[in-house]
């Protein structure tokens, strides 16, 4: 239940707002003033998709603070199954790494403010993991062999682009990237 709750109130509401109105409900529940008749509450659902947003939310906090140069972000996104990078020149920073869950918030995929359809969000992350299974097959198998005769392994990094222009769909962006080898 909590993955469809957090599904339908996530299209129209906000991290903070998720969270206030589930803190808000498990009070309410264990209220003195609660009719003893009343409907029981789920409350054990309401604290998992609390658990669930708080750790998107600090999730999202901690890539906020994130410092790292665009080439970097590139470099790490290549091979994070975890996130994708968005190109949007109204963020700050431009290009940012974010979670999937919260991809779908932002740039959501059905309703009024979609830019894209599911279908398109679908072939992104397809893309991703494609371009991600390259990567960490060619780490895995010749990451030692290309050490000894290159100091980089060549990946691919997708990013999502966000036109400046309001309206307009949203695009993907295939980026070569060089990941350098430690030995």
């Amino acid at each position: 239940m909590t993955e469809t709750t957090f599904t339908l109130v996530a299209e129209h509401m906000s991290l903070v707002q998720i969270i206030d109105a589930a803190e808000g409900l498990i009070q309410l529940a264990s209220h003195p003033t609660r009719p003893k008749t009343a409907l029981p509450m789920p409350i054990d659902e309401l604290q998992a998709l609390l658990e669930k947003v708080i750790d998107l939310r600090d999730w999202q906090e901690l890539e906020e603070q994130d410092d790292r140069d665009d080439t970097q972000k590139l470099i790490d996104n290549a091979t994070d199954p975890d996130t994708v990078l968005v190109r949007d020149p109204s963020a700050t920073p431009e290009l940012q790494e974010i979670g999937i869950l919260e991809l779908l918030q932002r740039y959501p995929c059905r309703g009024n403010d979609a830019r894209w359809s599911p279908d398109d969000a679908i072939a992104f992350l397809e893309t991703k993991a494609r371009w991600l299974d390259a990567a960490l097959e060619t780490w895995e198998t010749d990451g030692e062999a290309m050490a000894d005769d290159s100091d980089v392994i060549e990946a691919k990094a997708v990013v999502l682009v966000v036109p400046e222009k309001p309206g307009q769909a949203l695009l993907s962006e295939v980026l070569d990237v060089l990941i350098p080898v430690e030995e």
